[in-house]
């Protein structure tokens, strides 16, 4: 009598319908088993269930068909196989022909015949009958797109075959099935092990090839998961412990990226150059120089005037060159040049807090340098003073800062100046370009929030350089305010093309316009032949060198005498960043040790501070304390408005 063992498949291999191959492997008729299933040697056989049957025919039809199949010939023994089923319907051998015609249509890609066939014997009234269906038809499933499903019904055979071939088969296809409904964990859990089986070699080859793609794709948590959960004595906990050290790393959980990589080198796992030097900046990163302060500017490429200009800011502010040796409390500047470019800022956040232990970082200027230094910042804990008018910065978190002054800001201070001097009637002539309708919208804001009237924006081409007809567009509404927001050379050609129209201070034909300038503007060239045409016009601006008073003019004056020229906002904003940053590192100190966090909590509430600038410290949301200075072109000169 013939036991109920399946027969071998005859391919080796399937691609499934997540472009990863699985291997089929043959299987022996004994070798083949859950452990509910056939006997094996040496086994106590009257413990474990037998279909057999009584009737010869039937033995040798099924026989028969299996010879064909063992003889390669799929279409004959798919033949014999239905005619098996159709003569011996009733007979126990019925269940084991549908399991060994199943696995033909399996190999041959007929899924859904296959799956049919097996969802038949999964009901079947022997268990270790049922459990052989139900695990093919699990793979089924799978291979037909039921990834879920197979996943609920093969979990449960884990731990329950006894064969190498078919444990290999099962962990392939969990871990096949948990990678398409995006279960990395599980993928990973199942490929470690198939690792760990007693599988042929080519078959834990198929996991190391599977696992160096799944762990790469890991995201931080799932990495930190797997690291807790796999078994450390295996190949793939290395691997997804540095993938966890690295992700850490990017995040800025630098004291997990420490715990990790001693967690490798307690089981005596060489770590490569890369993640000896993270541990390295891992271990420096929790300490602080207290005198240091690092900056990040574009000292090349685009924007490397400013650059310049604010490292001689800073140069000043540090007392550099020195002219001896430092002293024990003399403070520090370690500055980075980012070349406008994202991923320099960021390096440079990274070498200047891990390398340098700065206390700070002063810059980026703007841009995307200095989101890209801000998001890293903010991942390390290291207060980042920002010297962009982007308001939105703060918002990557608690240690990012902006010093410098914005749209927003500046159009509060026009706004109430001229509020105060009467005007009712706001209106914008401004470029059709981002930065002139940025401020043409925070004049709004500003305008609606003071109780004021918004009347209308005219826009104009940035490259123009006759404004008649968006000016005589303008002259039909009814304004006594007029923001125009351009840089200096361009206010020189429309300030006269108003004045014509009767838009100005000089009140011509009865409409005197209070002109609101922003600090673009703001420029000594518009002292000349330009001036009559901008006689009380207002200008906001954070500093400026010729109207400089008390800690101003003293900065004013020590640039002049290091540099020879007059400095600008950028200098003057960055020589006011790393005096704050010196002071803030002195007012927390605690012995000989600074802590970040106490120097970011201080920064946050810094208002008051006297600074060279109008910006006076920093107060809430992380942005200037004060407003900008508003100055009225006056007598030939910038004053500060009345």
């Amino acid at each position: 009598m013939a036991s109920a063992c399946l027969r071998p498949l005859p391919h080796s291999l399937v691609e499934d319908a997540m472009m990863l191959s699985l291997r089929w492997i043959a299987v022996g008729c004994v070798a083949l088993a859950l452990a509910a299933g056939c006997p094996q040697k040496g086994g106590d056989e009257t413990t474990l269930p037998l279909v057999t049957t009584d009737d010869p025919e039937a033995e040798a039809a099924l026989d028969s068909a299996r010879e064909r199949a063992d003889a390669g010939d799929g279409a004959g023994a798919r033949t014999a196989y239905r005619a098996f089923l159709h003569d011996h319907a009733s007979d126990p051998l019925a269940p084991i022909a549908r399991l060994e015609l199943g696995q033909l249509h399996l190999a041959d890609g007929d899924y859904p015949r296959a799956r049919v066939l097996f969802a038949e014997v999964a009901e079947h009234e022997d268990p270790g009958v049922a459990e052989r269906g139900s695990f093919y038809l699990g793979v089924a499933m799978h291979l037909m797109g039921d990834s879920a499903g197979a996943l609920e019904r093969l979990r449960p055979l884990l731990g329950r075959t006894v064969d190498p071939r078919e444990t290999a088969l099962l962990l392939q296809t969990l871990g096949a099935a948990a990678e398409r409904t995006g279960d990395r964990v599980a993928a990973v859990e199942a490929y470690d092990m198939l690792l760990g089986a007693p599988v042929p070699e080519d078959d834990r080859e198929l996991a190391r090839a599977r696992l160096n793609e799944v762990v790469g794709t890991l995201e931080r948590d799932e990495a930190y998961v797997l690291h807790g959960r796999l078994r450390r004595d295996g190949e793939t906990w290395p691997m997804v412990t540095r993938k966890a050290a690295r992700t850490a790393f990017a995040a800025g959980d630098l004291a997990r990226v420490g715990e990790l990589l001693r967690a490798l080198e307690a089981m005596r796992i060489p770590l490569d150059e890369e993640l000896r030097a993270m541990a390295l900046r891992a271990e420096r990163t929790g300490r602080v120089q207290s005198r240091a302060v690092g900056a990040i500017l574009p000292l090349s490429g685009r924007g490397r005037e400013v650059g310049q200009n604010a490292l001689q800011g800073l140069m000043l502010a540090a007392g550099l060159p020195q002219s001896g040796p430092p002293g024990a409390d003399t403070p520090q500047l370690h500055f980075r040049d980012s070349g406008g470019d994202p991923e320099r800022a960021r390096a440079a956040v990274d070498d200047l807090a891990t390398l340098h232990q700065v206390v700070a970082i002063v810059g980026p200027v703007s841009g995307e340098a200095a989101r890209a230094a801000a998001e890293r910042a903010e991942e390390l804990g290291v207060p980042l003073l920002a010297l962009t008018p982007d308001g939105a910065l703060v918002e990557q978190g608690p240690h990012v800062f902006r010093f410098f002054s914005g749209p927003d800001e500046e159009a509060r201070a026009l706004v109430a100046t001229a509020r105060r001097r009467g005007a009712t009637r706001f209106a914008s002539l401004h470029p059709a370009h981002g930065y002139g309708r940025a401020m043409t919208a925070a004049l709004r804001r500003a305008v609606e929030a003071a109780g004021g009237t918004w009347v209308t924006a005219v826009e104009y081409d940035p490259g123009a350089t006759s404004f008649g007809e968006p000016i005589d567009r303008l002259v039909r509404a009814n304004f006594d305010a007029l923001l125009v927001p351009d840089a200096g050379r361009r206010i020189a050609l429309i300030a006269p093309a108003l004045a014509a129209k009767g838009i100005g201070a000089t009140g011509a034909n009865g409409r005197a316009v209070q002109l609101l300038l922003p600090s673009p503007a703001l420029d000594d060239s518009l002292l000349g032949t330009s001036a009559r045409y901008l006689q009380g016009a207002l200008f906001a601006s954070a500093f400026h060198a010729g109207s400089a008073t008390d800690e101003g003019q003293r900065f004013v004056d020590a640039y002049r005498a290091r540099f020879g020229r007059a400095p600008d906002v950028y200098a003057a904003a960055a020589y006011d960043a790393f005096r704050l940053v010196a002071q803030a590192a002195q007012a927390t100190r605690r012995g000989d040790e600074v802590d970040r966090g106490r120097v970011t909590a201080w920064l946050g509430n810094s208002g008051g501070f006297a600074s060279a600038s109008a910006l006076r410290g920093l107060g809430p949301g992380r942005q200037p304390a004060a407003l900008p200075r508003v100055l009225e072109l006056r007598d030939g000169a910038f004053q500060p408005a009345l």
